[in-house]
């Protein structure tokens, strides 16, 4: 057996242990928000093929160690992202019939964010019998998972006001949750491989990040439907809109980073403006916003010649 598929498997493997690292401590939490990371880096050096046996051995190995189901979950959560993060990336794009070009991180973010709205649907016809009954069902969920980690706690009004709180947007914050491990992975293994002179492809430029125009199409033909369709689809349509808005809050904070390169010291600037964004709901929107309107607005367009440098791979 050639030396790159063995190496193959065994990233494969070591993914799976990661993951499962989820079930045991904080620690374990933090390990598996990498169980990516092996996968990514061999596809990104290698070729399909590699990460074709990483991504099986992989699923092979939670479900040998665990059960079929949570087999399931890996491949709908680590190794189907894998495989389209290493496939998009090391399949030219055609341009104008005449030349090929790398396909674009937020292509890929878009693709990522659909595929959340996919499972999302899926979900919901799988674990509620109505599409309406999907937040009572998250809302006992979380208290289950309250009580879960704290036997003895008595569930208090502060409880109940955060799980209030949390249910209306849950599906959209695990989501975003599970798309900020993804990119975290994928600048991770880039810069490792970059630094191994062992990427086979450019690397992706954060701070660039465009939406493509299905996108749009996507996002308008969810939001009409949250507005005017069903109620008992309002729940999974709002956050089915929700979600497809995620790639629009990337290019936002790309657009903050070209900004913020214009001051002596951008990490001055963008500490406090990090900070808003994770406290501040409506901070968070307003990058939204931004994200979404750049393609006519053209704010890094206007910034860039006020900053210095180019973008890295980390931005």
């Amino acid at each position: 057996m050639p030396r790159s598929t063995i190496i193959a498997i065994g990233a494969g493997l070591v993914s799976s242990l990661l993951s499962l690292a989820a079930v045991g401590s904080g620690l374990g939490l933090l390990l598996a928000y990498f169980a990516l990371l092996p996968i990514l880096l061999i596809g990104l050096s290698q070729d399909r093929r590699a990460a074709t046996f990483a991504i099986l051995f992989g699923v092979f190995g939670v479900v040998l160690l665990t059960n079929i189901y949570q087999g399931m979950v890996y491949s709908i959560s680590i190794a189907f992202p894998a495989w389209l993060i290493i496939s998009t990336s090391l399949t030219p794009k055609i341009k104008d019939k005449t030349s090929l070009v790398e396909v674009p991180i937020g292509e890929i973010l878009s693709r990522l964010a659909f595929l959340g709205g996919i499972v999302l649907i899926i979900s919901a016809l799988i674990f509620s019998d109505k599409p309406d009954n999907l937040s009572q069902s998250i809302e006992v969920l979380l208290y289950k998972l309250i009580q879960n980690n704290h036997p003895d706690l008595n569930i208090t009004a502060n409880h109940r006001l955060l799980v209030t709180g949390t249910v209306p947007l849950f599906p959209t914050i695990v989501f975003s949750s599970w798309l900020l491990m993804i990119i975290v992975s994928t600048m991770v293994a880039q810069s490792i491989l970059i630094k191994a002179k062992a990427n086979l492809r450019p690397a992706f430029q954060y701070s660039k990040i465009t939406a493509p125009e299905w996108i749009y199409w996507a996002f308008a033909t969810s939001g009409i439907f949250t507005l005017i369709g069903p109620d008992n689809f309002e729940y999974v349509s709002r956050n089915l809109t929700a979600i497809l808005l995620i790639p629009f809050l990337f290019i936002g904070l790309g657009v903050i980073h070209t900004v913020a390169r214009t001051f002596r010291s951008p990490t001055i600037v963008l500490i406090p403006l990090y900070f808003f964004i994770v406290i501040s709901s409506w901070s968070t929107i307003i990058t939204v916003l931004i994200g979404f309107f750049e393609t006519w607005a053209n704010f890094r367009q206007k910034f860039k010649s006020n900053a210095p440098g180019d973008d890295s791979t980390t931005e």
